[in-house]
């Protein structure tokens, strides 16, 4: 199996030390606007090709697949251009940077046989998908409300200047909440403190799904060095609900009340996610855990959210 990637940054490298765990797996090429990152993470990863524009390189290696690891704009022109040489994409969150941009993604991805793996990685977390399979099982009765925290140190808007925090950070939770209320939503409202700073603050978004269950979502960009609240999820049920800290437990509660303790186990989520990759690609099959459709509704939300704290006000979705 020979992949190519695009982006030799941070996410870029996490893609390589996975696929350097995973049997079968060559990377080809890397490329990178930055040159030097490229070549630099090439000479570490031994991948024999690098460059600064990764559409030569695929054109000259004809990978099995492509991961797009470059920043949120270059998405869709660089999913585009390798579907239409018919070359599967896995492609970082967001997929796009805005949902019309997904939509023309998801178009893309029906009309050939490549297809694309939207970057949601939660979503092969083997503690998010035990949650999952809890609420799928009817254990804790049709889901009410879902609730979720997700904090990051104050470098996070230095380094993330060109992103919202709803775009970067709280798309994770917007997806778990799609995935485990099984629902779109019909109205979205958020606030964000101080109201005119947009990465060092905090946001709080809540929705109400389509099926009756309501949604307050939070992050945060605001504390100074490496000492954050775990993140977490609250779900209530209507025979009982589920308490996630990562890294720390699952606690179940109603008829089958149960502890799991998570403290020490490793973290293999982007690792999965890359073998889901690959083994689509070798099975010649779609991938089902997470969709383009998928990443589309989960950008309208987002989208839905920032014009929320543009005119201060709810959000009603078609």
């Amino acid at each position: 199996m020979r992949l190519a990637l695009a982006g030799a940054g941070l996410f870029g490298e996490e893609h390589l030390r996975a696929l350097a765990r995973i049997e079968g797996v060559e990377v080809a090429a890397i490329a990178d606007i930055n040159g030097k990152a490229a070549q630099g993470a090439a000479e570490r990863h031994g991948v024999k090709d690098w460059g600064t524009d990764i559409i030569p390189l695929i054109d000259r290696h004809r990978p099995d697949g492509l991961i797009i690891a470059t920043p949120g704009h270059t998405h869709v022109p660089l999913a585009k251009a390798a579907l239409a040489r018919g070359i599967p994409v896995l492609v970082e969150k967001p997929v796009a940077m805005t949902a019309a941009d997904a939509a023309l993604l998801a178009e893309a991805d029906a009309k050939g046989p490549a297809f694309v793996l939207p970057g949601h990685v939660l979503r092969f977390s083997e503690p998010h998908r035990m949650i999952f399979d809890v609420i799928a099982s009817g254990a804790i009765g049709r889901v009410l409300s879902f609730a979720s925290r997700r904090y990051r140190d104050d470098s996070h808007a230095l380094r993330y200047t060109d992103i919202d925090p709803i775009m970067m950070t709280m798309i994770h939770d917007i997806d778990l909440a799609l995935w485990m209320t099984g629902a779109f939503v019909s109205e979205v409202l958020a606030r964000r403190s101080p109201a005119d700073r947009q990465h060092r603050s905090h946001t709080l978004m809540t929705a109400g799904g389509r099926n009756g269950a309501s949604w307050s979502l939070t992050t945060a960009w605001t504390f100074p060095g490496e000492a954050l609240p775990p993140d977490r999820i609250e779900i209530v049920g209507e025979q009982g609900g589920i308490d996630f800290e990562t890294a720390t437990y699952i606690r179940q509660y109603g008829t089958s009340p149960r502890s799991i303790d998570l403290a020490g186990q490793e973290d293999v989520s982007l690792i999965a996610e890359d073998s889901c990759f690959v083994d689509c690609i070798r099975k010649g099959k779609r991938p089902g855990i997470v969709t383009s459709g998928d990443a589309y509704a989960g950008l309208q939300i987002a989208e839905a959210a920032m014009a929320s704290l543009r005119e201060g006000g709810i959000v009603r979705l078609p």
